[in-house]
């Protein structure tokens, strides 16, 4: 790289990291550590030892780390969530003086918009981490229960409501930091509500590397591509879509590259997704497609979710449902459903990536983006988690990470220009530093917008940069899959055709991918 051009990318940087820094400061800082308390099980082989490891890693003070005593088995009665954990947990946060709690009002204690009064009129606990052994799930009591009005629930959502006088037993409650545009702390009818987050999963060792993993991006910084597997749904399903659609509409505004599958069907076995830090789909039951390869893994403190209406019916497990496979898979913080929330009541994609984006911790970001309370979600990872906290491109990246904070950067600094100089921008840095993944980013980019020619010609040209077969290979799948696209059938059949029959890739991890795209187009 010649002067000048280091030049160039310096200013570019510093400019990017000027802006996201000035807009973080908007974010006003909130120290959600100090404020924030860990509840374990000690029946639970392992269940104390993560909860003090991540006190340690959080600096939580050692008297907010609490063992009460609960069912090992993944549900518990509503008797059992009372007497084990809610009481038990009201009466601790009152003779700590964590908790001033208002005696207990007359009557539907509701306020004139129709938000629940709190019990606690202040608080210095806002925050509870529920550690693996704790249960996850009460059970339904109520038979033939009318729609809407189920008893059964997810014990973490309950736990929101912990500082409410009288939670409802049937159906949820109006979440009233929905969709809200300020921090939790800030927000005026915070009080007597808790932000949730459980660190569970299949193992003891997936729980300790998502703790790890949440810290080591927020040292280094969250780089890498986003995945949007839509399902095409349409009807009364369609808010679903406009969730996935929206969000990446979010990451191309934030500079984070996006590969969108638009098939019926997820992301068949094998396809290669390289770097995902963000991956969001929907409607199947169980794992199943790219996810699902024994060799896929995300890039460290990936946030990952697969909505579906019993996605974490099942946490523990390695292979069934969604929640527990995507934490195998590496990723260090997923959401989902123990029992059917009905899709208006999920955890809304758009709105959790929006404040994400603005520098929220995953906590707040999920809980502000689930309109209900006392209900069926679970958000499972570091709820302090604040991947953005410094602010969209305040990382400038090491090694392999450096591209994707250079087209970051660029777009950032660009946001206003058209998407033509944009993208030439971006081209010609990556012609200058000879970086095929530049161009590939780039590709993606006008795959996105529906710029089907302009991406094939970015991909043609990454390939003739690039030596690396692994990379090749996806280079060129991924131009068969926007030769299909484009209606251009018999050159994506001829391209998938040579490449099964070309030597150099017979030994490739996603080989079996290029059998599966040409399998699926029939030739």
């Amino acid at each position: 790289m010649g002067m000048n051009t280091r030049l160039s990318v310096c200013l570019m940087l510093g400019l990017a990291w000027f802006s996201v820094h000035a807009h973080a400061q908007l974010v006003s800082d909130w120290d959600a550590a100090a404020e924030t308390a860990v509840i374990f099980n000690p029946d639970f082989p392992g269940s104390a030892e993560l909860a003090h490891y991540y006190a340690e890693q959080r600096h939580i003070a050692k008297d907010r780390v609490i063992g009460l005593r609960c069912s090992q088995e993944d549900s518990m009665s509503r008797q059992e969530f009372d007497a084990q954990l809610r009481q038990p947990l009201l009466k601790l946060f009152a003779s700590k003086g964590w908790w001033i709690t208002a005696p207990p009002l007359p009557g539907n204690p509701l306020t004139g918009d129709g938000i629940r009064k709190p019990a606690a009129i202040s608080a210095n606990v806002r925050v509870l981490v529920v550690m693996r052994g704790v249960p996850f799930q009460i059970r339904r009591e109520a038979q033939s229960s009318k729609q809407s009005e189920e008893d059964e629930a997810c014990v973490d959502s309950e736990l929101t409501v912990l500082g409410l006088n009288s939670p409802p037993l049937k159906g949820g409650l109006r979440n009233p930091y929905f969709d809200q545009p300020v921090r939790f702390p800030h927000f005026q009818h915070s009080t007597g509500l808790l932000l949730v987050g459980r660190l569970d999963g299949p193992d003891d060792a997936t729980v300790k590397r998502m703790i790890d993993d949440a810290g080591h991006a927020e040292q280094t910084g969250l780089l890498g591509r986003a995945v949007i597997d839509l399902a095409q749904k349409t009807g009364t399903y369609q808010e679903g879509e406009d969730w996935l659609k929206k969000s990446a509409e979010s990451f191309r505004r934030a500079g984070i590259p996006v590969f969108m599958d638009r098939s019926e069907a997820v992301l068949p076995d094998s396809w290669p997704l390289p770097d995902t830090i963000l991956y969001f789909g929907w409607y199947t039951d169980h794992i199943a497609g790219a996810l699902a390869t024994p060799s896929f893994r995300f890039k460290r403190g990936a946030i990952a979710c697969h909505l579906h209406s019993f996605s974490a019916s099942i946490i523990r497990s390695h292979d069934k449902a969604w929640a527990g496979p995507l934490l195998s898979h590496g990723a260090a913080v997923t959401f989902g459903n123990v029992f059917e929330p009905y899709l208006s009541l999920t955890m809304h994609f758009d709105v959790f990536n929006q404040r994400l984006l603005e520098g929220f911790t995953v906590g707040e970001a999920a809980w502000n983006a689930t309109p209900a309370l006392s209900w069926m979600n679970v958000v499972l990872g570091d709820p302090l988690y604040r991947p953005y906290g410094k602010g969209i491109g305040a990382k400038l990246g090491e090694g392999t990470d450096r591209d994707y904070a250079l087209y970051q950067g660029l777009a950032l600094r660009l946001a206003g220009e058209t998407d033509a100089h944009i993208k030439t921008a971006i081209t010609e840095l990556a012609v200058k530093r000879q970086s095929p993944r530049l161009l590939e980013l780039t590709a993606l980019l006008s795959v996105l917008q529906q710029k089907l020619p302009e991406s094939l010609d970015l991909l043609e040209h990454a390939e003739s940069m690039t030596r690396d077969m692994a990379d090749l290979l996806r280079l060129r799948l991924y131009r068969a899959e926007v030769l299909r696209r484009a209606e251009k059938a018999d050159a994506a059949r001829k391209l998938l055709r040579q490449m099964l029959e070309d030597d150099v890739f017979k030994s490739q991890p996603a080989r079996p991918a290029i059998e599966a795209l040409r399998q699926e187009m029939g030739g």
